[in-house]
């Protein structure tokens, strides 16, 4: 964030950053976008709802990733907006499942956009470790899809 030099501004930096964090911890589901804006104390919240019943929210991410000196979480997103789809058809099994283990080039999802399917592919190697949007649920350009855990090549 830039200098703060007008009067007043500090405080409501500070009130503005405190309501962030009142509205993010009650939030059910997932948060998809934050924006928070200083001049005119603005702030835009979008989160999925049906994220709270069937994806995995980053609270429910395994301690493995939150522990010190653990890798990261590496993080698949989405390639361009649309409806996020983990199997080829409602009856097929998923393209990848929690502990599978991607390489780069893999496919891992399917976005829909004005009836066309994309594939998702991973740039990454890793173990998959959480699902971070549910079948159908829209997504954005950018938004995390997925969560993996860096494995040995």
């Amino acid at each position: 964030m830039g200098e703060i030099d007008a009067p007043g501004e500090s405080t409501r930096v500070q009130e503005l950053s405190t309501a962030v964090e009142r509205i993010v911890e009650g939030l059910p589901g997932t948060i998809r976008r934050l924006t928070v804006s200083v001049g005119e104390c603005s702030v835009d919240v979008t989160w999925s709802n049906r994220g709270a019943r069937t994806a995995a929210p980053v609270a429910a991410r395994p301690a493995s990733t939150d522990v010190v000196g653990s890798a990261p979480a590496l993080a698949v997103t989405a390639p361009l907006v649309g409806a996020f789809y983990s199997r080829p058809t409602p009856d097929a099994p998923a393209f990848v499942e929690i502990g599978a283990v991607v390489r780069p080039g893999d496919q891992v999802a399917l976005i829909e956009a004005m009836k066309l399917f994309t594939p998702v592919r991973t740039e990454l190697a890793g173990r998959v470790i959480a699902f971070l949007v549910a079948d159908g649920d829209m997504v954005e350009y950018g938004q995390p899809l997925l969560d993996l855990e860096p494995v040995e090549e």
